[in-house]
């Protein structure tokens, strides 16, 4: 069932997800409207799709599948679209007086000549360009929920899109769709990739193969690697692209020379994680050729607290608790059950006893409530840890 007409008031809105109850004004009767209206105003002419039902508290409501926006047509209804507030500059007072010069061609005049506004007592020039831009943005930003909205992208985004691109948001992003995966967060490359490909973009478009290549390298990321052997990397993007290994291969010569993309001893790496390894690179290197004080006799305090914590350590695990106190960075690692909660205990008395600063970290609020257990001393989410450190608290 279809309805068309004027959104008269708006009862609810989740910010959210856009859900949405209002009341709408159809040719004979007001009524209640529920579903998923994004950037809907008091005054908006609405095309809705959907069906009546029957609320068990609210009573029949009409419940809206699918919709669009169409622009005021009367006087009458455009007075009631700019007094609704929703064009900054524009009250209800305002709105009377531009409506009452331009009538229905009112629309017309704030789109394409807006100085006529400087016609009405209290619109300055600058004003009246004001009120054409905030009305053209809207505009805009209608266009673009409605495009996406095609493809079945949020329509939430729209603002960010209209933010990075501006006016003519639309012709970019047909140009070249997968502008979109750079610009909004967690948007699908598959989903982007059929909105590209149904809007013409070529099969064997750079702009497809150099999406296609950063894609394949971000999803191993998710994987918890850094890099990927470029002749893994280039089957892959080949496959799920479906072209010639060739043309992937000449992007990514592209994509390395533009410096969107790094090549190192066989690896491929995106280029936040090349330039973030190396960081982490040189400070590593500070370290480890600093200077490591140490004036404990070792071998006497870890006899002595193995009395204290009643445990008896391997050789090995004498030689990683020596080699914390020896090198500035050192790497232990073993499976489960392998002693490592044991090395750290040792650790902690060893430090307490030279009284050097220490934190406990773990990657993952689970691994950091373990070793707090198991250590009984406080432990925190790396992520945790390092906000403390930006806003100065030591207490680690």
């Amino acid at each position: 069932m279809e309805i068309k007409g004027q959104i008269e008031d708006i009862i609810y809105s989740n910010e959210s997800n856009s859900y949405t109850v209002c009341t709408i004004i159809l040719e004979k009767e007001i009524i209640t409207a529920v579903g998923y209206l994004p950037f809907i105003n008091i005054g908006d002419i609405i095309v809705a799709q959907g069906n009546f039902v029957k609320h068990a508290t609210y009573g029949e409501q009409f419940k809206i599948d699918t919709f669009e926006k169409t622009m005021p047509n009367t006087a009458q209804e455009i007075e009631k679209y700019l007094g609704s507030g929703i064009i900054k500059g524009i009250g209800p007072a305002t709105s009377k007086k531009i409506v009452s010069r331009f009538g229905e061609d009112t629309l017309y005049v704030l789109q394409y000549e807006p100085s006529k506004l400087s016609q009405i007592k209290g619109i300055t020039e600058s004003k009246a360009t004001e009120i054409s831009n905030e009305f053209n943005k809207e505009l805009e930003l209608w266009k673009i929920v409605m495009f996406l909205q095609q493809y079945g992208i949020g329509t939430t985004n729209a603002n960010r899109v209209y933010k990075e691109l501006g006016i003519g948001a639309i012709e970019k992003i047909k140009e070249n769709p997968y502008i979109l995966l750079k610009l909004l967060y967690g948007v699908d490359f598959k989903n982007i990739d059929r909105m590209a490909l149904t809007l013409g973009i070529e099969h064997e478009s750079t702009h497809r193969i150099s999406s296609g290549i950063k894609y394949a390298m971000n999803q191993i990321t998710k994987n918890g690697n850094t890099c990927v052997l470029k002749e893994k990397l280039i089957e892959y993007v080949a496959n799920i692209l479906n072209v010639y290994p060739e043309l992937v291969e000449n992007e990514f010569t592209n994509l390395c020379y533009s410096r969107e993309v790094y090549f190192e001893n066989g690896y491929a790496f995106l280029s936040d994680y090349y330039l973030a390894e190396e960081v982490v690179a040189k400070k590593l290197l500070m370290l480890t050729n600093a200077h490591n004080k140490n004036n404990i006799n070792l071998d006497k305090k870890i006899a002595e607290f193995e009395k204290e914590l009643n445990i008896t350590l391997s050789k090995e695990q004498k030689e990683a608790v020596k080699s914390v106190f020896k090198n500035r960075v050192s790497i232990i690692t073993g499976g489960p059950g392998t002693g490592k909660t044991t090395i750290i205990k040792m650790l902690i008395k060893l430090f307490k006893y030279d009284e050097t600063e220490f934190a406990l970290c773990a990657p993952t609020g689970r691994a950091a409530k373990r070793i707090t257990e198991t250590t009984g001393e406080e432990a925190k989410t790396l992520h945790r840890f390092l906000e403390l450190r930006k806003s100065g608290r030591r207490n680690c």
